[in-house]
Parts: C-alpha cells; structure tokens; sequence
C-alpha cells in the first residue's frame, strides 16, 4: 500500500507488517513510543500511526522529541501538534502547538532537557483530549548513555507500548527490563525497506531548511524585500526585535541571575582585570563577567581574592553571538526560539531574531547550546 498526500504531493509505503501492529495497538487511551536507530524509518512509521488514528476517528497528537531532525517545531526544541480534525493521510511538519526549547540538535549533555521536554510535551498532548499519542525518538540508541536516556524516558511517560525498529537483538540493551512488565507491551518490527541512510551533510540540510522554515528563509524573492523592510524599521511586528536585559531574567547560564553592576563598578572591574568589562553581574559571593579579550585564570583568581568572593567567571562577546535562545512567557511556557543577532552593552539590548512580535512576550530566555554558523547567519 503507497499512502499519499494529495497536499504536500509526499508518498510513503506500509510494510505490511505494520499494519497488524496497528491493528493491536491503535486504540483510545494509547501512548506509543517508537525508538530505533538512525534511518529506521521511525517517523515514517510514526506517521503512519497517526494515519491509521485519525483514520479510526481518534483524536491524535504526536511528539516529537527528534531534536536534531524535528518535523514539528524548529530543530533543538521538543515539539507537540495535535492532529485533531485532520484528513489522513496527516503530513507531520510545521509550527508546533506546544513546544519544550532543549537547545542542541544532539541529546549528548543534554538529558535533564531531554527528559523534562519529553514529559512535559506528552502531558501536554494528554491535556488537548487526545485518545491517542505516539511518540518519535532520537536515532541515539547504542551506548550506555543512550540506554539510561530512552530507559527514564520510559518511566517518565509510562507509554503502554514501546515499538522498537531494529535489527534483531539490537534495542534488548533498552528493552529487555520491561519484558516481563505487565504495564508495558513492547513489539518489534524490521527497519522499512525504503528507507536509504543520509549522509551527514543531508542532516545538516535539512536542518538549515527546517530553520529557514521557522524563521523566515532571506534567499525566498518572496519574503527578501520585506527582511529588508523589517530589519531597518523599528515596528513591534519585526522579526529582527529589541530585548532588553532588563525585561528577562536568565535559565541555563550565568548571566542575567544576578545584579548588574553599575558604570563605576565597571570602571574599577576593568581595572582590575586590565581589560574592559563590558558586563558584570553581582550574585551572592560571585562575580560574571563579559570582558574585551579572555582573561587569564590568574587574572580571574586576582579579581577573586581582591574582592573577597567565592568564584569569578568571564566570557568574551563571542559567548552570545548567534546563539539559539528558548523565549519563555509570563505562564512559564517557551512559545518561541530566536537567535541572538548582536548585543548592545552600552544600551543593555539584545537584538534577537525570532518571529514578528514575540520580543515583547518574553519574561525570560533559556541559553542553548547550540550556535548558528556565521554563513547561515549572514543571510539574514
């Protein structure tokens, strides 16, 4: 059988092995979660599930925790659609309508991030009334690391069924523990047949047309002359915003935690550091610093005993620079990315790039780790 997407003009064929899968687990009050390695064909299968849901009248939402190859939401970020009200076969792409900001495009350092998002994202979908959730996964799966990660995820959603897509005995590291589990069923399918491995470069692609998507691609004749018109006005609607320092408070860094210090603080810091300071931030016995050039540690380890603290940190300019950053609301929730364009120290502003209007929404961002390349950035 050859689904088709008469919208998207985007195919996909069933092994037939899935649908006897589907057949036993696409039911009301079901979370499926789909692990398997890199080009398994996990979100294909995810997306035939959804299909077969919808197609039985289920109200659906997929998660999709695949930071670095996402389909819903922008890569980096844990992204929730409700597919309610869909006509399969569904097309899973686009704007989320919930998102977690994890801030890599690798789970590698980051599995508080993973964990929290996953939960939090399948709570959310849950809350929409959906019957049925499936639950696509990073191709991360081999070493111990990865074992732990997709094992917490497990006891943290509580899915009534894991389907992992595999070679035999290549996921019963992650598996073999719930097997005699009476609240879980895990199955087993082969990898799709169609499916041909990618080439990094092809990720690397894709990720820059999923982010072109998100943020609005410069090299589209269609969206060039309103960059232009955007980026040198200064309208609330732009996509290139003001945000000031002291509008955000900070998550997942240092900075913005703390007190500012004032221009005579900053005036006796670079003397002290014999470099301007741009930036420093007083907390309790601590001192973060933005400086002109990378201080030394002896330099830094002055400063500590000059002033009697616990611990002085600096970064250079560089720290910021196109940074990726999670944009979080008044209810706590991250309702948007952006990346940091520049900052003004003297004026205390980042410009950040985002969609149009989401500057003013903020209440606090969360750093990424992850940071846009000069050439992608240059585009805009």
């Amino acid at each position: 059988m050859v689904r088709v997407n008469k919208k998207m003009d985007d195919t996909y064929q069933v092994n037939p092995d899935w649908e006897a899968l589907a057949g036993r687990i696409v039911k009301p009050g079901q979370v499926v979660f789909v692990i398997g390695g890199t080009d398994a064909g996990k979100s294909t299968f995810c997306r035939f599930l959804a299909d077969t849901a919808i197609h039985r009248g289920l109200r659906t939402a997929f998660v999709d925790t695949d930071i670095g190859q996402s389909r819903v939401g922008p890569p980096t970020t844990i992204g929730m659609k409700s597919l309610d009200g869909e006509s399969p076969p569904v097309h899973l792409r686009g704007d989320a309508d919930g998102m977690y900001f994890v801030g890599d495009v690798s789970p590698r350092g980051h599995f508080l991030e993973m964990l929290t998002g996953t939960r939090l994202m399948v709570e959310s979908a849950r809350e929409t009334g959906a019957d049925f959730v499936v639950v696509d996964t990073t191709g991360y799966v081999h070493d111990a690391p990865a074992v732990v990660l997709k094992q917490h995820k497990i006891e943290l959603i509580r899915p009534d069924h894991v389907v992992c897509i595999g070679r035999s005995g290549e996921l019963d590291q992650i598996t073999a523990y719930y097997t005699r589990q009476d609240w879980i069923d895990v199955h087993y399918l082969l990898p799709h047949r169609e499916v041909r491995p990618k080439r990094g470069q092809a990720r690397s692609e894709y990720r820059n047309t999923q982010f072109d998507a998100y943020f609005g691609d410069p090299a589209d004749p269609a969206t060039a002359a309103e960059t232009e018109v955007l980026c040198c006005s200064h309208e609330p609607m732009n996509r290139l915003q003001r945000l000031p320092f002291s509008q955000i408070r900070g998550g997942r860094t240092r900075f913005f935690v703390g007190r500012s210090a004032n221009e005579k603080e900053l005036e006796n810091l670079s003397r002290l550091a014999e470099t301007e300071v741009h930036y420093a931030e007083w907390g309790h016995r601590t001192l973060r610093l933005i400086t002109a050039k990378l201080l030394p540690k002896g330099v830094t380890n002055h400063i500590r005993n000059y002033l009697s603290l616990e611990r002085v940190t600096a970064e250079v300019h560089a720290y910021f620079e196109r940074r990726l950053v999670g944009l979080v609301n008044a209810a706590g929730d991250t309702y948007a990315i952006a990346f940091i364009e520049s900052v003004d120290f003297q004026d205390r502003t980042f410009s950040i790039l985002s969609k149009p209007g989401t500057a003013a929404q903020a209440r606090a961002i969360q750093f990424g780790s992850y940071q846009l390349s000069r050439h992608y950035v240059s585009r805009f």
